[in-house]
């Protein structure tokens, strides 16, 4: 129940998770379906500011979201969805929404403008695989155009202050709109116990020009260990 006032903890869950990383330039020339680009990535570490091994801090989490920022060069008014960390913790919860509050201060007054959701409320805590499952899902949804709902919430906590920040739970589909001339851009959080926090930015790809018409004929390859096998395949 990320973020919602019913939230009371995470529910762990298995996983494996897999993205291939390449340079833009390189993508583009190979002519590889880019479902986003990585703009900009930051990390740092805060576990000797915390008041205990699991407790999060608000220094850490903005400081690394702002690094992200900065490292991408893009306006966070510009970024309109974010992936949080999202453990759905009473502790948890408010202080990413404050640290985030914070990092987009630093570049936007506006309020409640950018949807925010975790993908941990469709799947569980995939612990170390968490972070590259919530990167997973904003380049799909960069990619698709539309933002995902998160899951299970129907009253926030009164503690996120929503309505005075940047940020609204997104809880249904909807299509990605930005302004004209701007691209989709979305930050992902991952935020480790021991204090190592994750932030990136991400893009969608620039427009790739038409592969260009189609063979007449094409080969389809088949193979099997006994001619019985490929007629079967066949």
């Amino acid at each position: 129940r990320t973020f919602d006032a019913q939230a009371s903890g995470t529910a762990f869950s298995n996983g494996v998770a897999v993205v291939v990383l390449k340079r833009l330039d390189e993508a583009v020339k190979d002519h590889d379906r880019i479902y986003a680009v990585i703009k900009g990535a930051a990390l740092n570490n805060d576990g000797s500011h915390r008041v205990s091994f699991g407790a999060p801090g608000v220094e850490g989490q903005s400081e690394v979201v702002a690094m992200a920022h900065a490292l991408a060069g893009v306006d966070p008014e510009t970024i309109t969805c974010v992936e949080a960390h999202g453990t759905a913790t009473p502790l948890g919860d408010p202080i990413e929404v404050a640290a985030l509050t914070k990092a987009f201060r630093m570049g936007t007054q506006a309020k409640q403008f950018c949807a925010i959701g975790s993908v941990k409320s469709n799947i569980g805590h995939l612990d170390v695989a968490a972070g590259v499952t919530g990167l997973i899902k904003m380049a799909l949804a960069i990619h698709h155009g539309v933002i995902p709902a998160s899951l299970h919430f129907t009253k926030p906590n009164p503690k996120l202050d929503l309505e005075n920040s940047p940020f609204y739970v997104n809880t249904s589909l909807r299509k990605w709109r930005t302004n004209p001339g701007v691209p989709r851009r979305a930050g992902v959080s991952s935020f480790g116990t021991g204090g190592t926090n994750a932030h990136v930015v991400l893009e969608e790809a620039p427009e790739m020009p038409p592969s260009g018409p189609s063979r007449p004929w094409q080969i389809l390859s088949l193979s099997a260990k006994t001619p019985e096998a490929l007629d079967r395949a066949t």
